[in-house]
């Protein structure tokens, strides 16, 4: 993000985030001032359908490395922003009855927008490359809690202020981050390619050698068949987490006390609560410190909580509410590590957040399906999803727990000597040619951590730490990582 542009690019964000249609909260003001529960299902339905389907095109692409239909794929990645904010344009004025509402047109508008929608977003995501995760949580917090005041504004608002807001936000949110990123392009054409860094010989004589290349080349034209379960292990808690919210969020449908959404209030609660998280200093990654840690106790007290509220009246008027804020929580911390992902530069903006609109237009789907064929038991059926995901939260938190115990103490040996430690590290890259990545991987070999918490510290999949580490110990002429603390350990004598 362009600092001098900061507060405007993140008010761009959240006009795009609270207009957004694929989440339900941004269209049911407009469903209200419809009065249709039919003409919105000609909308929501094949908008979902046809983001399911584009996602999946973008995704296979990039999943891939596939180079072909480039011209096709430009048109569409410049188009989308102009078509997108003509449909929703379109689908407002339909909702406040300022154009009457055809099924036909509205069904076709609702695809259009669809198809459009998942690169708007890796528009977005392109934006976002420069934030780390704390800092991307910290926006995501800002943003979620901005979006939960805008969604109650719009609820109290007649439909022509509704309106004209709605299409001044769908149009900034849209045309902002695209038009921003041309315009950088233009005043800096070098700008995108600094920041790949170019392969060297040693990497070279890696890939002949039929080895993984110690940073992915995005514009790589041959098949990586790696690149696909590298994205899994790296970003399965942010997809399993994000699928689980969506689906939650099209079976639930439920208010506090007959007046405010329990979506609104979950997503601002969650906000609230992982805020001060991004200003945590903590010695473990930050995504096990979210994944492992901060979810699985918010998951323990729901379910202790859901347990008592049965027994009080009161409480249990407020348990969805807790649900779609624990649930909240989880979505916002996976769309962090999203972002997170992007910032490793391991995986594209397009694969990234089309898998992540992929899973959630599906999810969604199944969720709004569901939730129409049990409509007599849905208070029950998201408290069973709450208690299964809960129950998986704490298993796998007690599990990673046991599996992490044995390597605490050689990790811990080597924390006392920060400032001295970065000066030695910084000396052995300049000694031996590192790059800046070998040398922050080398940092944290070095105090002795494994190659699966430099994984999940730099979100960055363990096979890249693997071939990273290989790189370092080949350079530095060692063959192990005992030999590494040793050098270190000898520079400060």
């Amino acid at each position: 993000m362009n600092r001098k542009l900061m507060p405007l690019e993140a008010f761009a964000l959240i006009a795009f985030f609270a207009t957004m249609p694929i989440y339900s909260p941004n269209v049911v003001p407009l469903q209200e001032c419809l009065q249709d529960n039919e003409i919105m299902g000609h909308f929501v339905t094949p908008l979902l359908v046809s983001v399911a389907g584009a996602s999946a095109i973008l995704f296979a692409h990039a999943a891939t490395s596939a180079t072909g239909f480039k011209r096709a794929f430009l048109l569409y990645s410049k188009a989308s922003p102009f078509v997108y904010v003509a449909c929703m344009t379109y689908f407002i004025l339909t909702s406040v009855r300022v154009i009457p509402a055809h099924p036909t047109a509205v069904t076709l508008c609702g695809i259009a927008c669809g198809l459009c929608l998942p690169y708007v977003a890796i528009w977005w995501g392109k934006r976002l490359e420069p934030l780390r995760l704390q800092q991307a949580l910290l926006l995501v917090c800002v943003v979620c809690a901005s979006t939960a005041i805008i969604n109650w504004v719009f609820s109290i608002l007649a439909a022509t202020p509704l309106a004209v807001l709605s299409i001044a936000l769908v149009a900034l949110g849209s045309f902002f981050p695209s038009a921003l990123n041309r315009v950088e392009h233009v005043k800096d054409p070098g700008r995108k390619t600094a920041k790949t860094r170019p392969a060297s010989s040693s990497d070279n004589c890696l890939q002949s050698a039929g080895k993984e290349s110690v940073l992915p080349n995005r514009n790589e034209k041959k098949t990586d068949p790696l690149l696909l379960p590298r994205f899994m292990s790296v970003l399965v808690p942010a997809l399993i987490g994000l699928s689980v919210f969506a689906f939650h969020m099209g079976v639930s449908r439920e208010s506090v006390l007959d007046s405010v959404s329990t979506e609104i209030l979950g997503n601002l609660f969650a906000a609230l609560i992982l805020a001060p998280l991004c200003f945590v200093k903590s010695r473990k990654p930050v995504s096990v410190l979210l994944f492992s840690g901060v979810a699985p106790v918010a998951a323990a007290m729901l379910l202790s909580y859901m347990a008592i509220a049965s027994d009080f009246e009161v409480l249990e008027n407020f348990t969805s509410t807790g649900i779609y804020t624990f649930f909240c929580m989880i979505a916002q911390i996976s769309l962090a590590l999203g972002i997170a992902g992007t910032h490793a530069q391991e995986f594209s903006a397009r694969m990234i957040w089309s898998g992540f609109t992929l899973l959630f237009a599906i999810f969604s789907i199944s969720g709004i399906s569901l939730g129409a064929l049990l409509s007599d038991k849905q208070p029950l059926i998201p408290q069973t999803i709450t208690a299964l995901y809960c129950a998986y939260l704490i298993v796998q938190s007690v599990g990673s727990f046991w599996k992490n115990e044995a390597g605490h103490s050689s990790s811990s040996a080597h924390a006392n000597e920060e400032h001295d430690y970065a000066h030695r590290c910084k000396k052995l890259a300049d000694d031996f040619s590192l790059s800046p990545r070998e040398q922050e991987i080398s940092t944290y070999l070095g105090r002795g951590h494994t190659c699966t918490y430099i994984a999940k510290m730099l979100v960055i999949s363990e096979s890249t730490v693997y071939t990273h580490a290989r790189n370092i110990y080949r350079k530095v002429g060692i063959q192990s990582k005992e030999e590494l603390i040793q050098i270190l350990a000898s520079k400060s004598e």
